[in-house]
């Protein structure tokens, strides 16, 4: 912490907070962990139980500070966690069975030496993970996974409350019980006290309700004693106070004569528990801290927090506690009191210092009801997010997911609600996902046309077959849900039986991310449906990676009349127009080249003469007569043959803008206004081409005034309607 932050510290609004929060958290803390030790501690080793009280406090101690001092979050506090301690149970409890007659020393030797091993194993784990930055697969658990999971440890919260306060087993069967007079005042208070306290914190917020609340209720509790005349032993004897705890000192170094006496081969025959263990404290850590996202509304450095965790674990190693990692419920404890200080951690490790050093014998006068009035609260403010406030926020399926996996957390455990809730929300996102079209566009050939410039009567009559082309766009990730709608559109397209019935299809794959392998076997119905309706098939704009899954399923057999691949949807388009044009036997006559200017003369009388005043030229294939970038103030009136407009762009590809037959002009714009030329224009088939000049074009105006009044008109009507076509192409695009 720098000066600045300390300062702000000893702010009252800060301090106050904190202090009461970390308080809270000790004293929490410490039954806590000896409730752990007990467990781990227990049947051989019960003997060794206040040494292990001393390790586990040892371990909230050091935990606390350092993870309050090295989180990404300031409020964050960092424990030795009930799962791997329960885990340590299992592991201590085969070692003791099966060490069982030998010295009792190394019997607990081993038992710790075990702990010691994983903890300090979980500590590389948690150092590799974050140090090479993989953490990130836990902000892929979907959002109402998250929410189920902080349902859950509400829940758990609410009934690990009324356990503080109620020593019965929560059956079904004993619901009598709890409501026996003397059981009854024994949770009763602390249930109204969680209730009231989430009332009051729903309406106002101030950083002293929280403390005046815990003053609050431990005064009301001493004094309904002194004025009822129940003594602090009988209410001991009640179960409402947290004693009694073992009394005196709980230190007790692990020395290097109880290493000498670790049994390894005691230890390694535990390795399952183990892997468990890791796995499941990488998960449990991952999630803690994605949920405190959510509480606190601001990102964590899950990478950081994993470091953090394996420096904390490599000191268990050689301590001896057990995994020890960021928690939730500590931390989202002090959002509740307004706290956002690292003092939060460290004086709740301090707090717990008072234990270990003065033994837990001071806080057995704590009542119960209080700190089970604190859990349940904490306990209802996630049940009241997550299964309250989210229903007006969240879509029902999501919402429904969270009550299942209150459900499975409640019958089974966490683990497997995690992983029902994963899998549930894969289910739910390729069922919505499925329910997205991948068919961006559908278009016919009789709206949407190449951009081949072609006579006018073969324009004409595509804008009327040209229905017979059947175009689809595609776009996103197909999977074997989403090929479904594309072989129901076809399908219905080819169930119509009219004067326009369906001889081509073409897929556009320009804008397909991916397909995945069961998408492929989709593809391959497609095309033997297509095939079988004797229908024409054209593909284009395939990337790299979708191109090798096809080649690999043996779906770009068979290319010819039938089936066609093309870069662009373009050639696509001008594949399908010319075989329409082909094949249809009473399609109109190609006018000759040389035929165009004489067709053009009977609109614009005179204009054949514009001859006299052009440079021909014999254009071969492939060569260039057009380069973009260069400077130019000229016309091209092609004459005959074909050929191609591409645009380069800045990353080297080169694109077709349209290609060109006989009787067009290329280089209308620049003829008037100069500057370079926005294309490349080259000759795809032996043609003749005539170059007017701006030099020319003012020859003209001198000596036939007359035809170049001809020539900007006829170029005004040229230009007018590409910009026609284009504002055509925008609608039915973008409608």
């Amino acid at each position: 912490m720098n000066s600045a932050e300390i300062k702000r510290n000893f702010q009252p609004s800060v301090l106050l907070p904190s202090l009461s929060a970390g308080l809270i958290n000790a004293v929490i803390l410490v039954s806590v962990e000896i409730s752990l030790a007990a467990l781990i501690f227990s049947g051989d080793l019960s003997p060794f139980l206040p040494r292990g009280i001393g390790l586990l406090l040892i371990g909230t101690i050091v935990v606390t500070i350092v993870i309050a001092l090295t989180s990404s979050l300031v409020n964050m506090v960092g424990v030795p966690q009930d799962t791997p301690a329960a885990l340590m149970a299992l592991m201590t409890a085969g070692v003791a069975a099966s060490l069982r007659g030998q010295n009792p020393e190394a019997v607990y030797s081993t038992a710790v030496g075990g702990i010691m091993f994983g903890s300090f194993l979980a500590g590389i784990i948690f150092i590799v993970l974050g140090w090479f930055k993989l953490s990130e697969f836990a902000r892929y658990v979907p959002y109402p996974v998250v929410g189920g999971f902080l349902a859950g440890t509400g829940y758990l919260l609410a009934k690990g409350a009324l356990s503080v306060m109620v020593d019965i087993p929560q059956r079904l069967a004993n619901l009598p019980l709890f409501f026996a007079p003397t059981v009854l005042w024994s949770w009763l208070p602390g249930i109204l006290f969680g209730f009231v306290l989430i009332f009051v914190l729903r309406r106002f917020n101030h950083f002293l309700i929280m403390p005046g609340a815990v003053v609050a209720g431990v005064s009301v509790f001493y004094l309904y004693l002194l004025v009822s005349g129940v003594s602090i032993s009988t209410a001991e004897t009640n179960g409402w106070l947290l004693g009694p705890f073992p009394e005196g000192g709980l230190i007790r170094i692990f020395t290097i004569e109880n290493v000498r006496m670790i049994q390894w081969n005691a230890i390694f025959a535990n390795s399952g528990t183990y892997i468990t263990l890791f796995g499941l404290s990488v998960i449990s850590l991952l999630l803690n801290a994605s949920g405190l996202e959510v509480i606190y509304k601001q990102d964590i450095d899950l990478n950081r927090e994993l470091v953090a965790a394996g420096g904390v674990n490599l000191l268990g190693g050689l301590i001896g506690f057990p995994v020890a990692y960021q928690t939730l419920g500590f931390t989202a404890l002090p959002s509740r009191f307004g706290a956002r200080s690292r003092l939060v951690g460290i004086s709740t490790g301090l707090f717990c210092a008072l234990a270990l050093f003065l033994g837990a014998s001071f806080i057995s006068f704590f009542p119960r009801f209080v700190m089970g009035g604190m859990l349940f609260f904490l306990g209802l403010t996630f049940l009241a997010e997550w299964l309250v406030d989210s229903y007006k926020l969240l879509p029902r399926m999501d919402y429904a997911l969270i009550w299942v996996m209150l459900f499975i957390i409640d019958r089974i455990g966490f683990l497997e609600a995690i992983g029902a809730g994963i899998v549930i929300s894969a289910l739910l996102f390729v069922i919505s996902y499925g329910r997205v079209s991948t068919i961006k566009n559908v278009f016919y050939g009789g709206t949407l046309h190449s951009r081949v410039e072609r006579p006018q009567r073969h324009r004409d009559y595509l804008g009327a077959q040209g229905d017979k082309i059947h175009i689809l766009v595609l776009q996103g990730f197909i999977f074997f849900g989403s090929i479904q709608r594309i072989l129901g559109n076809v399908r219905k397209r080819m169930s119509l039986k009219d004067e326009n019935e369906m001889k081509y299809l073409v897929l556009d794959f320009h804008h397909v991310k991916r397909l995945d392998s069961s998408a492929i076997f989709g593809v391959t119905r497609l095309r033997q449906l297509v095939e079988a309706g004797n229908i024409a098939m054209a593909w284009s704009g395939l990337s790299d990676d979708i191109r090798l899954q096809m080649e690999r399923g043996g779906l770009l057999r068979g290319q010819g009349d039938s089936f066609s691949l093309h870069p662009t949807l373009d050639h696509a388009l001008e594949w399908c127009e010319n075989k329409l044009l082909a094949d249809e036997k009473e399609q109109p006559t190609v006018d000759l080249g040389k035929s165009i200017l004489s067709t053009l003369n009977r609109s614009f009388p005179g204009i054949i003469r514009i001859k006299e005043f052009m440079e021909r030229a014999e254009i071969q294939p492939g060569e260039y007569f057009i380069r973009q970038g260069e400077d130019s103030n000229d016309l091209y009136y092609i004459e005959s043959g074909l050929v191609t407009v591409e645009f380069e762009t800045i990353k080297g590809e080169v694109v077709r803008l349209r290609s060109v037959k006989n009787g067009a002009t290329l280089g209308e714009i620049t003829l008037y206004l100069g500057g370079v030329r926005s294309a490349s224009v080259k000759a795809e088939q032996p043609s003749v081409v005539y170059r007017l000049s701006k030099q020319s074009l003012q020859k003209m105006h001198k000596e036939d005034p007359a035809l170049a009044a001809l020539l900007h008109e006829w170029i005004a009507r040229t230009l007018a309607g590409r910009l026609a076509e284009n504002n055509r192409l925008v609608e039915l695009f973008f409608d």
